[in-house]
């Protein structure tokens, strides 16, 4: 699956649902994107920007976006794959 690529959304909602905790998730997520090769292309200057729960002071992240300073990426926009 990830030789052929697939969405950060994706590897988002597997990571969560995983029988891990929710931080653990988030960092192995973060942590997953210095490995892989991701399209569109980035860029030099880019960032992860989390998105939290709706509840008031909530730390819970739901999903991330990619700021670059061409734009912001949805997890949906981004596409991920294993260098080959």
């Amino acid at each position: 699956m990830l030789v052929e690529g697939m969405s950060l959304a994706t590897l988002m909602d597997t990571m969560f649902s995983a029988p891990i905790a929710h931080r653990d998730a988030v960092r192995y997520i973060a942590t997953a994107l210095d490995d892989l090769a991701i399209t569109p292309e980035l860029g030099p200057i880019w960032h992860l920007r989390y998105l939290y729960d709706d509840q008031p002071g909530s730390l819970r992240v739901v999903d991330m976006e990619v700021a670059t300073p061409a734009g912001t990426l949805s997890s949906h926009d981004v596409w991920l794959r294993l260098p080959v």
